[in-house]
């Protein structure tokens, strides 16, 4: 078993959120390889000093955002494609032509999130404020965005639902981002000067939001998210009201 930088979890709220950050680090920085065996549950549990159901607390939303995959008596490992560097595939525009079904989840994201933006900047915190920060850096890319861009889109919003500190909130935004990956993917494949910039857009609108979470100022916080929706939603083609 090779030795993970891992610390025992100071008991406070949260633990499993901890967790969850102290192993993705170990993965983006490479002590954790794609394929990679991830250590026991009473590994983790013991050297956390948590419990197990903590642990797997912390593996179901590695899993949720793609990092890792579980093998039915197996255990866990690694995700194989994790952050693959990789161009987006040439994706059928007909994604982005769909019916109501996009719009409604649109109005829902500008609903749950602005709120999530606002409790977020509320509750700021250097902690929180990290993740949200290093989101941001990891949508800029060279040439052509890839897949790392999409997952920082998603992995900001994530980031920002889990500092708002409200459990069902963050699970039901996660709910809704996800069914949308796919299709962020062909939005950013895009290419020519009308949709050429749209990742370069997204996270531009990223960074306006940054600052007022740095700020703490929730009013702002939970406007400027409502518009980066109703922005969002027309690079697909929706019209959606953010009141």
């Amino acid at each position: 078993m090779k030795e993970l930088n891992v610390q025992r979890v100071e008991r406070r709220p949260h633990l499993a959120e901890h967790i969850t950050r102290s192993l993705s680090e170990e993965i983006q920085s490479g002590r954790l390889r794609p394929g990679d065996r991830l250590p026991t549950e009473q590994f983790l549990s013991q050297n956390f000093g948590v419990s197990r159901n903590v642990v797997r607390e912390a593996i179901a939303s590695l899993r949720t955002q793609g990092l890792i995959e579980t093998r039915q008596g197996i255990g866990a490992f690694v995700a194989s494609t994790h952050e693959a560097v990789e161009p987006l595939p040439n994706m059928n525009t007909t994604l982005l032509e769909g019916d109501d079904t996009i719009r409604n989840m649109f109005e829902v994201r500008a609903v749950l999130e602005s709120q999530a933006a606002a409790l977020a900047a509320t509750r700021m915190t250097a902690r929180r404020l990290q993740p949200i920060e290093e989101a941001i850096e990891r949508m800029r890319f060279k040439d052509k965005p890839s897949a790392v861009t999409v997952n920082a889109d998603l992995e900001f919003h994530r980031a920002i639902a889990s500092a708002a500190g409200n459990d069902y909130l963050e699970a039901m935004i996660r709910l809704v981002l996800e069914p949308l990956r796919t299709l962020i993917a062909a939005n950013f494949a895009r290419q020519g000067p009308l949709f050429g910039n749209i990742p370069n857009a997204a996270r531009g609108e990223h960074e306006t939001l940054l600052q007022a979470l740095k700020d703490k100022d929730p009013v702002a916080a939970r406007a400027v998210m409502g518009q980066h929706i109703v922005a969002a939603a027309s690079r697909f083609g929706y019209d959606i009201s953010f009141f």
